[in-house]
């Protein structure tokens, strides 16, 4: 069926205007807070309780943000609700699936059109006059149905990876702070002697260090500011920041004061810290001339000492403590740390050269988290990209979704298929030294993207050693030993080998993978012993190759045997260029189109990791 194209929302959709006073509703609270931009997902964490009223919605419906609609806050609920006011709730009618509606309302170039029609400066919102009048296209319920599982499938392997890689930008984060806070606090330096110091959040320190209070290193100055030294700020990330404040930033972050009188100088070497948040570590050093709000202490070196060695001290856990406990108010957002306070921290005095190298090496340490980090924001940055043009092409008809979708099943026959696909290769390779975890692996993915036996349901991952589903493997090597068939086992300990011995029920999958696969079943065990004489090296380029030549055969493209294999070398995976030679990989292509081991466009879409196009 054609999609119907330009319905306005409102013959789609029906607003629902239940409201009630919180109080009285025992429902669950969700606040647009709560919603994770792009992704529609509720973010985990303790969500507060309104005062006041709420809109009521039911399981189905479709929140969608109406403040600040360029945020993208788009929900679909499982479960019946509360929410904000500032969210609107929509009911699809019958012609229209609730989840195409999300991914419809999710599109990039809708939520621009929306986003250009909202009223109010401060507090930019969309009105339902506006959004109901929003036309869309509204294919049959088979071909929504079907864009949805494709959209499910492709989404969730891009959110996977773009959740690996925040959580790899974390641990660097995590790892340059531990590297720093050992520098500054001498800890790196094990083979000298120590002393005490008596104080609980630094209770060594080298021999050749002293301990003074901060008062004794520094003197608050309040030096008259001009009109011409730039306003600068004090971040709790990144210090004094070393250029002017935007418009933008200066109205999110500072008041500002048309008379600049009032505002502070500081220096290149001063010290400086925000009254407000210095409990946050939000203290820096500065390195130009410039002028920070009344709201900042400003302190001037009046020893002879390397101010960016304290700037890199007191960002440090025991040290951010330290000026929390100096800090004076009931709640934390009223804290204040005053002068009096601040300079009554007792802080460490290395010598002057060593407190030059100190600083150089934690400069060292925060640049190049900050290097690899920028990398791999900008690779999310990109997936992010790609998910929404794969939300736009798709409820827009550019890519044909049921061409891609995978069959959908739920997850006990998901679970059913993976145990008996799993147990057949196993099964086949008994006694086969060149058999183990990674061919395994290897094997699953081309039962799926090769075989055809969709049901496998895998997200595969551009890792080091191919195609790789951590979840899929765990998942069926779980099951295959719960339901008694093989127990995988590290004989040498972990990083071993990985090795199936056979239980009480080995072999007797085959009475299920008959009704399971039908004449599939031929074409898996034709597989499997065709790949049987492989080792681990040989059947890891097999895949590779193959899944380099499927995902860009699904692009449209018909790649030469050059195209594949500057694919796997280059736009896979870093190691790859390390484990394989060109010419390896073109006698093992010319072996698989002469077993008629060709892709055809079908199947799985492996996920890029790393790649050149996300580093550039």
């Amino acid at each position: 069926m054609t999609p119907t194209p330009g319905i306005p929302l409102k013959y789609l959709a029906t607003p629902q205007n239940t409201k009630l006073a919180y109080a009285e509703t025992t429902r669950a609270y969700v606040g647009l807070e709560d919603i994770e931009s792009w992704s529609g997902r509720l973010l985990s964490g303790e969500r507060s309780e309104p005062e006041g009223t709420v809109s009521l919605y039911e399981a189905g419906d479709v929140l969608f943000g109406k403040l600040r609609p360029y945020l993208a806050k788009v929900h679909l609920a499982e479960h019946s609700g509360a929410c904000s006011t500032e969210a609107l709730v929509l009911r699809a009618r019958p012609v229209f699936s609730p989840a195409y509606l999300k991914y419809a309302l999710l599109d990039p170039k809708r939520i621009d059109e929306i986003n250009a029609s909202t009223f109010g400066a401060q507090m930019p919102r969309a009105s339902w006059d506006f959004i109901g009048n929003c036309k869309f296209s509204v294919p049959d319920l088979e071909t929504q149905d079907s864009i949805v599982a494709f959209l499910d499938r492709e989404t969730a392997r891009i959110d996977e990876l773009i959740a690996k890689k925040q959580r790899q930008m974390a641990l660097l984060d995590q790892r340059a702070r531990q590297a720093v806070s050992e520098i500054v606090m001498g800890h790196d330096r094990q083979t000298g002697s120590s002393i005490e110091t008596g104080l609980d959040y630094m209770p060594r320190i080298p021999a050749h260090w002293m301990m003074r209070r901060a008062g004794h290193l520094f003197r608050q100055v309040g030096e008259p500011n001009t009109d011409d030294l730039p306003v600068l700020s004090v971040s709790i990330h990144t210090g004094i920041s070393d250029r002017q404040l935007g418009d933008e930033e200066r109205d999110r972050k500072v008041n500002l004061i048309e008379d600049r009188s009032s505002y502070k100088r500081v220096r290149p070497g001063y010290l400086a810290y925000n009254m407000m948040r210095a409990w946050q570590g939000a203290v820096g050093v500065s390195t130009v001339d410039g002028a920070v709000s009344p709201a900042y202490v400003v302190a001037k070196p009046i020893s002879d000492l390397y101010s960016p060695y304290y700037q890199f001290l007191l960002r440090t856990p025991p040290f951010i403590e330290q000026m929390r406990q100096g800090s004076k108010g009931i709640t934390d957002f009223r804290l204040r740390l005053y002068w009096e306070q601040f300079k009554l921290i007792m802080l460490p005095v290395p010598p002057l050269d060593e407190q030059k190298r100190i600083a150089q090496e934690a400069e060292h340490e925060i640049s190049y988290a900050a290097q690899v980090t920028a990398k791999v924001s900008l690779s999310v940055e990109r997936l992010k990209e790609r998910r929404a043009a794969l939300i736009t092409a798709a409820v827009t008809g550019e890519l044909d979704a049921r061409q891609t979708a995978v069959v959908t099943t739920t997850k006990a026959d998901r679970l059913k298929f993976r145990v008996v696909v799993g147990a057949e290769i196993i099964h086949r390779h008994q006694d086969n030294p060149k058999f183990g975890r990674v061919k395994l692996q290897k094997e699953l993915y081309l039962a799926e993207a090769h075989v055809g036996i969709s049901e496998l349901q895998g997200n595969y991952l551009r890792e080091a050693a191919g195609p790789l589903d951590r979840a899929l493997i765990d998942e069926t090597e779980k099951a295959l030993e719960t339901q008694g068939f093989y127990r995988a086992r590290q004989q040498d300990g972990i990083g071993g080998a990985v090795r199936y011995t056979p239980l009480p029920k080995a072999g007797q999958h085959v009475v299920d993978l008959t009704s399971f696969l039908g004449p599939r079943m031929e074409a898996l065990r034709n597989l499997i012993s065709l790949l049987s004489d492989l080792d681990r090296r040989q059947v890891e380029a097999v895949a590779t190759l193959y899944a380099v030549w499927n995902d860009a055969l699904m692009d449209g493209k018909q790649p030469d045997d050059a195209a594949i294999i500057s694919g796997v070398l280059t736009e896979w995976h870093a190691e790859k260029g390390e484990k394989f030679s060109e010419g390896d990989l073109r006698v093992r292509l010319a072996w698989m189109k002469r077993q008629g081991l060709v892709p055809r466009g079908q199947g799985p879409r492996t996920a890029h990791t790393m790649t050149r196009d996300m580093f550039s």
